[in-house]
């Protein structure tokens, strides 16, 4: 027999939760090892390291998001998480980070660093210089001195039949009627309350981590 006849079938097959789980805090470990490095200096440097706080923020997020999917759905992750404190997911939150707080006054707060204001469930960062930063209100960009986010989870429309994504099917040439379409748990993303520009662009250069429930 020839075995060099024989046709090889491999298994195509992506990546097991085990190895997702694992690439996540490996990245968590990354975030985390430079948010302390930078976390002392100005401009550039600052920038980098707000960055990659909001991405290890993430990152825990998406943590969370498989947890609940193994312990049988994502209903009470949202209701748990959504309008909560991102920080208190973390294993070791940064240095700059002050703690949470009901009532304060932002001029006795140091700049340069996090904290979540529990009246408005939003976890506030504290511009230090404030250079090239942006808040976008409706068509005017206006100078920021803070950025506020919120654990928000998204929702994607899906072809029931197939869990697809409407948009993907009706990319490949078929209509979905109305009727055979539902909305479904897609993730938890760490939203902007108001969106920011932070250098020349709308955050071109950080990467939108989102904590997709797997299927």
């Amino acid at each position: 027999m020839n075995i060099f006849s024989r046709p090889l079938h491999r298994r195509q097959r992506g990546f097991s939760l085990f190895e997702l789980v694992v690439f996540v805090l490996s990245v968590a470990i990354i975030y985390s090892y430079a948010a302390q490095r930078f976390s002392g200096y100005p401009g550039e440097a600052e920038k980098a390291n707000f960055i990659a706080v909001r991405a290890q923020l993430q990152n825990s997020m998406t943590l969370q998001t498989f947890t609940a999917q193994l312990n049988g759905g994502n209903d009470g992750l949202v209701t748990t998480l959504e309008g909560g404190n991102p920080m208190a997911l973390m294993l070791r939150p940064p240095r700059n980070y002050l703690g949470e707080f009901e009532e304060y006054t932002l001029s006795d707060l140091p700049r340069r660093s996090w904290f979540f204001d529990k009246s408005n469930a939003e976890l506030v960062y504290l511009i230090g210089s404030g250079e090239g930063v942006t808040q976008l209100i409706g068509e005017r960009a206006v100078p920021a001195r803070e950025i506020r986010l919120r654990i928000k989870a998204e929702y994607a429309l899906v072809e029931k039949s197939t869990g697809l994504p409407v948009e993907m099917v009706e990319d490949s040439g078929r209509t979905v009627a109305a009727d055979a379409t539902e909305l479904q748990f897609a993730g938890l993303v760490l939203a902007e309350v108001v969106p920011y520009r932070w250098g020349s662009g709308v955050n071109e250069e950080e990467i939108e981590f989102v904590a997709i429930a797997p299927r």
